[in-house]
């Protein structure tokens, strides 16, 4: 195997794993299944500094990895999805412009999320869940924007 290759892997399980780090050290609300958490801003910085790819694969295994182990295995093929699909579309979008890519990625994970939460537990539930995503990207689209530019001059002055 190409040494580059092992070493973009390596670095793709190493930042999932810091994704479901971040996703586990959370927030639940009580009564409903959801809950808070900063995995958000890790996904988005990952996505700004790597690109879609990393972004996509980092955000989806990762998210969907802690779903697993925090107890929502209901909610692990969803988030595969949702949050891979959120990674990949910021990281897609940073080049063009990073807040606008990740307002676009955020749109994509409240939109996901509620949807997902209407169906799975009712409609009732919908407004809660489209709340709290609100603020999860919000705080993680803010994380991101100060990890980035530091995370960058460290790299670049390497």
């Amino acid at each position: 195997m190409d040494k580059n290759i092992a070493k973009r892997i390596a670095l793709g399980a190493i930042l999932a794993a810091t994704v479901t780090l971040t996703t586990m050290l959370h927030v639940p609300l009580p009564g409903l299944r959801i809950y808070f958490n900063l995995g958000e801003g890790v996904i988005y910085t990952i996505a700004i500094l790597l690109g879609a790819r990393f972004g996509g694969a980092c955000g989806g295994i990762g998210a969907g990895l802690a779903d697993i182990l925090l107890g929502y295995p209901l909610w692990a093929p969803l988030t595969l999805v949702i949050k891979g699909l959120e990674g990949y579309i910021v990281g897609r979008l940073a080049p063009r412009g990073r807040i606008m890519a990740m307002a676009a990625g955020a749109a994509v994970m409240i939109a996901g999320y509620t949807t997902s939460a209407g169906i799975l537990y009712g409609w009732k539930v919908a407004p809660v869940e489209f709340m709290t995503d609100i603020a999860q990207t919000g705080i993680g689209a803010a994380f991101a924007l100060i990890m980035v530019p530091i995370l960058e001059k460290r790299i670049i002055n390497r």
